[in-house]
């Protein structure tokens, strides 16, 4: 095999981790310190190694950048390879007395591949302050995807808030929230969600409206999401994603903006839908595939009209905290004037946790 062929990598990799230590391995623990007085930290995190090879069109550290190919500054075409670490991932949670209970947390997609602040929120009896998931969104539907973006259908957010979450119903839970607008931290939105427990699944809907000025234009959206994971047989999950609104694009994982948002001051709607099974095939493989549709009601000339995705992916676990991955990717931007530009991807990693 090739020294520099994707397999002959990703090969090596797991034989260096191996080489490390793997007795280690699987005895290992969480660090977590006592500090007194009813109060505990817990770190956790994971180091990741991507290898990535882009067969179209240069999509970068993610695959966010197919709402751009095709266009005049958009990524650049040709064959293109890289390798990174910017999903790994540290943080340290905070249990103390009464329930109080804090997390913070970041990865390396910051600036020149810098730290950046993922999540930073107290909570204490359902009520919840700081950056965190978008209420709107249900992170219990997130995509196995190996690559980091995942499916540009779902609604996708870290953003500060203030959420209250009520959970004292047999099967219901209710929560509402005030947060920072994704485009300007000078706005707001405001979003309630239900979610209803089912055997092994959930039913969750969820609104959202914003008042906004979003690239000196005001944008006023609103949207609803209605998401479901499912337990179909033994070993298979089933995740759906719908969303339907106007003048909110930019919030779902597409983050299509522009004309896509707004004309003229006035909300252009979009719909999306997302379906990802993954199936348990033995107690080390896990296969799974992920399609995404993102369609936008108004759209001229060279304006996105639909947005597609597949990611097939499997994951292999060597240990309990190594895990071999691999992926296929193909997305699709259509236009409004009927062309299409098409984008593939090969990503190999190995995730290490701690």
């Amino acid at each position: 095999m090739h020294p520099f062929h994707p397999l002959g990598l990703l090969t090596a990799t797991a034989v260096a981790f191996s080489a490390a230590g793997a007795a280690a391995q699987e005895e290992r623990r969480p660090l977590e310190l006592d500090l007194g007085n009813g109060v505990s930290v817990t770190l956790y995190g994971y180091v990741k190694a991507d290898f990535i090879w882009d067969e179209d069109y240069n999509l970068g550290k993610t695959t966010f950048a197919i709402n751009r190919i095709g266009l005049p500054g958009g990524p650049a075409t040709g064959r293109f390879n890289r390798q990174q670490l910017n999903e790994t991932r540290i943080g340290f949670d905070v249990r103390g007395p009464n329930d109080v209970f804090a997390r913070f947390e970041g990865d390396f997609y910051g600036a020149d591949d810098s730290l950046r602040l993922r999540h930073a929120y107290v909570s204490w009896h359902g009520l919840m302050i700081g950056q965190n998931w978008t209420n709107f969104m249900s992170v219990e539907t997130l995509a196995e995807t190996v690559d980091f973006q995942g499916p540009g259908a779902l609604p996708f957010a870290r953003v500060p808030q203030v959420r209250y979450t009520y959970d004292g119903f047999a099967d219901w839970s209710l929560s509402a929230s005030v947060e920072e607008d994704i485009a300007n931290e000078d706005d707001q939105a405001v979003t309630v969600a239900a979610r209803y427990g089912l055997k092994g699944g959930m039913v969750r809907v969820a609104g959202l409206w914003r008042d906004a000025t979003v690239s000196g234009a005001r944008v006023e959206g609103w949207g609803l999401n209605l998401s479901s994971v499912l337990t179909p047989w033994t070993g298979g999950t089933l995740r759906a994603n719908l969303t339907t609104g106007s003048g909110i694009s930019d919030i779902l994982a597409a983050g299509l903006t522009g004309d896509a948002l707004s004309i003229n001051g006035r909300s252009v709607g979009v719909s999306s839908a997302a379906l990802s099974l993954s199936h348990q095939v033995t107690p080390s493989l896990r296969l799974a595939a992920t399609g995404s549709w993102v369609g936008v009601d108004e759209a001229v000339g060279t304006d996105t009209d639909t947005l597609e995705s597949l990611h097939l992916s499997a994951f292999y676990t060597i240990w309990d905290n190594t895990t071999l991955m691999a992926e296929l990717f193909n997305g699709r931007r259509t236009q409004a004037d009927g062309r299409s530009f098409d984008a593939r991807r090969i990503q190999l990693a190995i995730r290490y946790a701690f």
